[in-house]
C-alpha cells in the first residue's frame, strides 16, 4: 500500500496560522509611535491633532506621536543613512 501524504512541518504551521484567524481576537491594525511604542488610534492621525506620519527617504511612512515626532524622524535618519530596518521602541497600549 502507498502511505499518505504527510504535511510538512512549515505546511501544519501555516494551516495553523489560517485556522486560528486574527491573533487574540483582535481584527484590526494596530498603528504605534515609533519613537514610544504608544497605541495611536486611526481618528488621531486624521484630525492631525495627537499624532502624525513620518517619512523616510524610501518612501515608507511610520506613525510618531507629535511629541515624539523630532526623535522618529531622527530614527528615520539613521535608518535612511546605515540602510539598516527601523529601530522602533516597544509597543504599549
Amino acid at each position: 500500500m502507498k502511505r499518505e501524504k504527510k504535511l510538512t512541518k512549515r505546511e501544519r504551521k501555516a494551516e495553523k496560522a489560517v485556522a486560528a484567524g486574527p491573533a487574540a481576537g483582535h481584527d484590526h491594525q494596530h498603528i504605534h509611535c515609533i519613537a514610544c511604542g504608544r497605541h495611536i488610534e486611526e481618528d488621531e492621525l486624521e484630525t492631525g491633532g495627537k499624532a502624525t506620519v513620518v517619512t523616510c527617504a524610501h518612501g515608507s511612512s511610520f506613525a510618531a506621536c507629535v511629541t515624539c515626532e523630532q526623535k522618529a524622524q531622527a530614527l528615520l535618519d539613521e535608518h535612511d543613512r546605515t540602510g539598516q530596518p527601523v529601530k522602533s521602541a516597544n509597543i504599549w497600549h
